[in-house]
């Protein structure tokens, strides 16, 4: 397991700004408070700094769709950024990502 799944691994504290759930939730649809979800599953980690902050884009399910989760670090709490629908590009490189995982004599 690399360092950045490892992190996510132990991942169970989350926060994020309420006015940017509100936004999230009306352009995009998804509520920050559902995403917490998508970190109990099969993720793709990508690295994704932006503004000297260290951020990372985690693909993952939720509801039976991809979605794209950008996140942070704050102290023990994973702060979620933003969420979407995985665009098709990344849809493809998540699925391929799986595949790869799950391959033979793996779990």
């Amino acid at each position: 397991m690399d360092e950045d799944a490892e992190l996510f691994a132990r991942v169970r504290l989350f926060e994020w700004d309420e006015g940017k759930r509100l936004i999230n939730l009306r352009e995009h649809g998804f509520d920050f408070n559902e995403i917490r979800g998508v970190f109990d599953d099969a993720i793709s980690i990508r690295r994704s700094d932006r503004e000297g902050e260290t951020r990372f884009l985690v693909y993952g399910f939720l509801n039976d769709q991809e979605v794209a989760v950008i996140c942070t670090f704050r102290g023990e709490h994973c702060r979620i950024i933003s969420a979407r629908r995985a665009r098709k590009d990344e849809r493809r490189k998540y699925h391929s990502r799986l595949s790869r995982r799950s391959g033979p004599g793996q779990n």
